[in-house]
């Protein structure tokens, strides 16, 4: 037990860091293109649209390799390091094709952390027979604090999220590679068809409502920030305190992680998140009051995070070992790169012909048609609980 200790401690940190890495890119990117092409949300929608373009199959193939490899904390790792560099790389031209260039690059690398750290993460807790929340709320925790500590310095010098990105690349991989080791089930003898993860018409519709849900929250996250700075007048501080508080609504879902899968279960957890969904873009679309909009960012976490995590919990539970990397990859591929594609393009397309407001009544109302999809398909399925 003791000797495992400083490898627990390593998961924890890998967990910190890389969801670090995905706040400094998810939560001020997007304010960096805005400081070059200011006052042209297309230019703006586009180039973010770039980065999700690639990670609807670049996951796919690293899952695939994870899943045949010797150790996945190696895939990750690897990962990691090519894109800080590309990340950095980021800064030394504003040309808009050069940074639709590099963005894509760096998706390319980055889109597999999301389905990587937590396969290796829930596979090993559950061999271990340990909990599995309070790791991932390393993860969550790091979310809220880097934005909301590095907008205290992106209003005097943009280019601090370069220099920290770098910084806590070379911690994570550190802590990757120090962390338990989880193979690669299809590394030997042991392989499944790919093809079969389709045939799972559950795993699809856990697909779907991830879907939508992430690609509300992308334009939630793409253009509320530019909303909050120019027409409610607040400067880029109080973004990252709404960051913050975002993830903060995390907290209590991953502390009692176990026993809500245990007890509740994932039908009636998506049953929660589609009534706080719905309740939540209403209030974007129509609260003008800043400390309530604060206030509406603490179920935002809880009410997208869910979902996501049901489709992993299921392909954990359900999913054949040599596939399960592949799975929860394909998760991030088609539950959270395609609906980012699209609230890139269209969210920008959106912002600019019906404003702000009307878009987050759309938000609100896609939402809406997802929780009548799962009333009348997921709900109704006895054979999950």
């Amino acid at each position: 037990m003791k000797r495992m200790l400083p490898q627990r401690i390593s998961l924890f940190a890998a967990n910190c860091f890389i969801y670090g890495l995905n706040a400094v890119y998810y939560c001020l990117i997007q304010k960096y293109l805005e400081t070059i092409f200011v006052g042209d949300p297309v230019t703006v929608g586009f180039l973010l649209a770039i980065g999700p373009f690639v990670s609807i199959f670049a996951p796919i193939l690293w899952g695939y390799a994870a899943d045949r490899s010797r150790s996945k904390n190696a895939v990750l790792a690897v990962t990691v390091f090519f894109s800080a560099v590309f990340f950095f790389l980021l800064m030394l031209c504003d040309s808009p094709v050069y940074l639709g260039v590099m963005l894509g690059v760096l998706m390319f690398f980055m889109s597999a952390y999301p389905g990587l750290i937590d396969i290796i993460t829930i596979e090993y807790t559950e061999t271990a027979g340990i909990g599995y929340g309070p790791i991932r709320i390393m993860g969550t925790l790091a979310f809220g604090a880097v934005p909301m500590i590095l907008t205290r310095f992106t209003e005097a010098n943009m280019d601090v999220i370069f220099y920290a990105y770098l910084i806590m690349a070379a911690a994570a991989v550190a802590s990757v590679m120090l962390a338990p080791r989880v193979e690669g089930h299809g590394s030997g003898a042991n392989k499944t068809s790919f093809a079969s993860i389709f045939k799972d018409r559950r795993l699809m519709l856990l697909f779907l409502f991830a879907a939508i849900t992430q690609f509300t929250w992308t334009y939630y996250m793409n253009f509320f920030p530019a909303y909050l700075s120019a027409d409610l007048r607040q400067p880029d501080s109080v973004w990252g305190v709404n960051a913050f508080l975002t993830v903060l609504g995390e907290v209590p879902f991953f502390l009692s992680f176990n026993r809500l899968f245990d007890k509740v279960g994932i039908k009636k957890l998506m049953l929660i998140s589609f009534v706080l969904s719905v309740a939540r873009y209403a209030g974007l679309a129509y609260l003008t009051n800043v400390p309530a909009l604060l206030a509406l960012g603490l179920v935002t976490g809880f009410a997208v995070t869910v979902f996501t995590y049901c489709a992993s919990v299921y392909i954990n539970r359900y999913i054949a070992p040599e596939n399960k990397a592949s799975a929860n990859s394909l998760l991030y591929a088609l539950g959270n790169g395609i609906p980012r594609v699209l609230a890139g393009v269209l969210g920008g397309t959106m912002t600019e012909s019906f404003g702000y407001t009307t878009s987050m009544v759309l938000c609100t109302g896609l939402c809406a048609a997802a929780f009548a999809i799962y009333l009348v398909t997921f709900a109704r399925d006895r054979k999950i609980s």
